[in-house]
């Protein structure tokens, strides 16, 4: 247990003292959030009754709908970058050294998989809390306990699936250059078509199929469901009820099913673990064959 531990904060310090693959894991949010503040997030929230509403409900409400996508994303791109300990580790033979210790090669590959999730789930919570005192102070409106608690949970969950599906990811790649391409497109393309830049439904039905098989789809909708209760709430009271059925298609809480078929997001949650375990499988058996080579 003492070498998977020292394995393991050796990868996070490894992480964070790389300035620069920090910033590049958060290049992705940071792009997310500068589109949404310049122009983006204005759609969302002005328009037709949208335009009578309070200024800080109309806060309360851009806020969750911005932070439902980024949270989402940071999962990615933060466990996505921290696995870029294996590419490099493999390329500069760093791996030769701890092969040479008794340390058990499935401690060395689970240190990666632990360090990503640690250092994910403590960054996103961070901004999650972050989120909750930006819009308690600037709007006046706070997350209530059990929604504080609720999307607290999930990203801690998506930490999990994400960590899998990344190491997956890196442990198809052959070089730092192919990684770096790969983190430097991936949190765009998911953007994209997961709904989390704009509305699945401009995007056309094709591509509304598309994205009811991408597992990033459906947990941006969890969890934008979870963070835009409270707002939908406030908003009915302001307006009406009616208004609030029509904004959660743009909004993105209607649930996708998949393939245009009805499926209890229950069941999707359900395969999405199973296919992550599977993949993280698929991810040991490559890493085991990387190191024997």
């Amino acid at each position: 247990m003492f070498d998977l531990t020292c394995l393991v904060k050796r990868n996070i310090y490894k992480f964070l003292r790389d300035k620069t693959a920090v910033f590049f894991s958060f290049l992705s949010v940071i792009i997310l959030l500068a589109l949404y503040f310049l122009f983006i997030g204005r759609q969302y929230t002005t328009g037709g009754q949208l335009d009578l509403i309070d200024e800080n409900l109309r806060t309360f409400l851009g806020v969750s709908i911005i932070m439902g996508g980024v949270l989402v994303i940071n999962t990615i791109s933060l466990s996505l970058g921290v696995m870029g300990n294996v590419i490099t580790d493999l390329e500069n033979r760093r791996l030769d050294g701890f092969l040479v210790t008794p340390v058990k090669r499935y401690k060395i590959i689970l240190s990666y998989y632990l360090s990503a999730i640690i250092v994910t789930a403590i960054l996103s919570l961070l901004m999650w809390f972050l989120t909750i005192l930006y819009v308690g102070l600037i709007s006046g409106y706070w997350y209530s306990f059990s929604t504080i608690i609720q999307a607290s949970g999930l990203i801690i969950f998506y930490t999990f699936i994400s960590a899998s599906l990344m190491i997956f990811l890196t442990t198809l790649m052959k070089s730092v250059n192919a990684f770096g391409a790969l983190s430097g497109i991936l949190g765009t393309i998911v953007g994209f078509i997961s709904g989390i830049y704009m509305p699945l439904f401009v995007l056309g039905k094709s591509m509304t199929y598309v994205a009811s098989v991408v597992p990033f789809t459906h947990m941006t909708i969890v969890l934008k469901q979870v963070l835009l209760k409270e707002p939908y709430r406030l908003l009915a009271l302001e307006v009406s009820q009616e208004l609030v059925d029509e904004i959660e298609l743009p909004y993105g809480t209607l649930e996708l099913g998949v393939f245009g078929q009805e499926v209890n997001m229950w069941i999707i949650m359900g395969c999405i673990i199973a296919i992550s375990f599977i993949l993280m499988l698929i991810a040991y058996k490559n890493m085991t064959k990387k190191i024997k080579n």
